[in-house]
C-alpha cells in the first residue's frame, strides 16, 4: 500500500484511546523507537479531515481489500497502536527492530492462510513466526515473488501471541521480544507520556550514538513529535548536537532551507487553482516554523491550524493527480 494510503488507512476506528502497552519490547540497549497512536490520530481534527477525504479511495485499494478478505484484517477498525523499538546491529544503516502491534487479529484465519500459502516460518518454542514480507507479497499478489540479490539473513517475522497482540522483528530480536512478553526479562518503558490527553499521536526517538550511526550534521540524538494542541497541529523536532556550534549551524541551515522553499512557493504564475491552493497552504505552514539553537540542541516547531494542514495535504494530492492526468 502506498505510504499516503497507508497513513489514511490507519486513522479510522471507534474504540477509545488506551494506555500504551510496551510489554514485549526488550529493554536492553534500546536505541530509539517509533510510536503511532492510531486511536489518537483517529480522534484528532487532522485525522478526521484525512479520513473524510481519502476513506473511499483507501477502501477501494487492492491491498486494503485483500487484507480484509484474506486475513480478516480490517485496517479501519482492527489496528489500535504501533510501537517499534530500534537496536544496534552489525550494520549501522540497518538497526535491529522489535515491535508490538495492538488491535484485533483473527489469528486462526491468518495462520491458516500462511500455512496454505507456504509462507516461510520459524519456530519460537510453541509459537510460530511468519515471514512478514512474504506474507504481504502473497496477500497482495497471490504468490511469493523471487528474491533478487542477496537473501536477507534476518527477515522480519510476525508472531501472534494473542487475538489482540502481535510481536514483530527479525529472528535475532524476536526471541528476546517473546521472553520480555512472557516476563522472563524486562520490557522497555518509555519515559515520555504516550497516551495522556496532551500526548502526541506520533513520537519518534533516536539515539544515533547508541545505534552507532554517524550524522553529517553532528546530531547525537533526536526526538520528533506530531500531535494537536487546541485547534493546531503541532510538530516539534529536538536534535541534540555534538556541540553548541553544531546546533546553531543546523538551526541556521533549516531556516535558510525554509526560506528558499518559501520563495519558490510564492511563484504563482501559470499555476492551476488546485496547485495554487496547495502552495498557499504549504507557504502558511512554513511561515509558522520556529527554528533556534538552545545550547547543544537545535529545536524546531511548527504550529498550524490542524484542519487547514490536513486540507493542504488533500489539495496537494489532488493537484498531483491532476498533473499526472494532464501529463498522460
Amino acid at each position: 500500500m502506498k505510504p499516503l494510503l497507508l497513513l489514511a488507512a490507519l486513522i479510522w476506528g471507534f474504540a477509545p484511546a488506551q494506555a500504551v502497552d510496551t510489554k514485549g519490547i526488550p529493554a536492553d540497549q534500546v536505541g530509539g523507537f517509533f510510536h503511532l497512536g492510531v486511536r489518537k490520530l483517529d480522534e484528532s481534527k487532522f485525522g478526521q479531515v484525512l479520513d473524510k477525504a481519502f476513506s473511499d479511495e483507501v477502501r477501494a485499494n487492492r491491498t486494503f481489500r485483500a487484507l480484509k478478505e484474506k486475513l480478516g484484517l480490517d485496517l479501519e477498525q482492527d489496528l489500535d497502536d504501533v510501537f517499534v523499538a530500534f537496536y544496534p546491529g552489525t550494520d549501522p544503516k540497518n538497526p535491529l527492530i522489535a515491535g508490538v502491534l495492538r488491535g484485533r487479529f483473527d489469528v486462526a484465519k491468518i495462520e491458516a492462510y500462511a500455512k496454505a500459502a507456504k509462507i516461510p516460518a520459524t519456530a519460537f518454542g510453541a509459537r510460530t513466526g511468519w515471514d512478514l514480507d512474504k506474507l504481504g507479497q502473497h496477500v497482495e499478489d497471490g504468490e511469493v515473488r523471487g528474491t533478487t540479490g542477496s537473501k536477507p539473513t534476518d527477515p522480519t517475522m510476525i508472531v501472534f501471541v494473542s487475538a489482540n497482540t502481535a510481536l514483530v522483528g527479525g529472528a535475532t530480536k524476536l526471541g528476546a521480544a517473546l521472553e520480555a512478553y512472557a516476563g522472563k526479562t524486562a520490557s522497555f518503558r518509555p519515559k515520555a507520556d504516550l497516551s495522556g490527553p496532551g500526548a502526541p499521536f506520533l513520537r519518534v526517538e533516536v539515539d544515533l550514538e547508541l545505534l552507532k550511526t554517524e550524522d553529517a550534521n553532528g546530531l547525537r540524538k533526536g526526538v520528533l513529535t506530531i500531535g494537536e494542541t487546541g485547534p493546531n497541529l503541532v510538530a516539534t523536532l529536538d536534535g541534540q548536537a555534538t556541540s553548541e556550534g553544531k546546533a546553531a549551524q543546523v538551526a541556521s541551515q533549516i531556516k535558510g532551507m525554509a526560506g528558499l522553499i518559501s520563495l519558490g512557493l510564492m511563484d504563482e504564475a501559470n499555476k492551476p487553482a488546485d496547485q495554487l491552493a496547495a502552495q498557499r497552504a504549504m507557504l502558511e505552514l512554513l511561515q509558522s516554523l520556529k527554528a533556534e539553537a538552545k545550547g547543544d540542541h537545535a529545536v524546531f516547531a511548527i504550529s498550524y491550524d490542524a484542519e487547514k494542514a490536513a486540507m493542504g495535504i488533500v489539495k496537494a494530492v489532488v493537484a498531483e493527480k491532476v498533473k499526472a492526468t494532464v501529463g498522460k
